[in-house]
């Protein structure tokens, strides 16, 4: 099994924590043989935290933390975080989230998002340290919600966003 093979895999492993399934995705994108939009991605952000902390009012609790410094290759002329890779920054954390809650036939064969509505509340410059936080807040079987937002340091919101997922592949459940 050849290792792109071994990391999808690997991110319904019930024995891998939600840490360590979030990883497995970033490290996928990230790989030298893949030039997609979002392979620069895992290059510029640390996964801080993932955590998956069911409850009986939210089963699917699931959240994620990234900091990054903006680097130049995403602002705009202005030098602010471009409206566009915001859009892909909250794409890619906001269902990494729903990969630290998959399991074995609920949500582990890949999802497509439906709605991506993102809030643009305040500029983040070229340089400044940002953190994403995401949240699971609904999955069904076919059909999720995922919230994120990006900060500065100092906790000032920037952007905010809803993002719905559909889940693609085969139900098992």
């Amino acid at each position: 099994m050849g290792s792109r093979a071994r990391l999808l895999a690997s991110m319904a492993d019930k024995n891998l924590t939600p840490f360590d399934k979030v990883n497995a995705w970033f490290e996928l994108a990230g790989m030298e043989d893949y030039g997609g939009h979002d392979s620069m991605l895992p290059k510029i952000m640390t996964l801080e935290s993932a955590i998956y902390d069911p409850t009986p009012a939210n089963p699917h609790n699931a959240t994620t933390t990234f900091s990054f410094t903006i680097p130049r290759e995403l602002c705009n002329m202005t030098g602010n975080l471009h409206g566009g890779a915001v859009a892909l920054i909250f794409d890619i954390c906001t269902s990494t989230a729903i990969s630290a809650c998959a399991r074995e036939g609920f949500w582990d064969t890949g999802h497509v998002s439906r709605t991506l509505n993102c809030t643009y509340l305040r500029p983040a410059p070229l340089g400044a340290k940002v953190t994403v936080e995401s949240q699971v807040v609904h999955l069904g079987r076919r059909l999720g919600m995922t919230t994120g937002v990006i900060k500065t340091e100092d906790g000032k919101v920037c952007y905010t966003c809803e993002h719905g997922k559909a889940a693609v592949g085969g139900a098992s459940m």
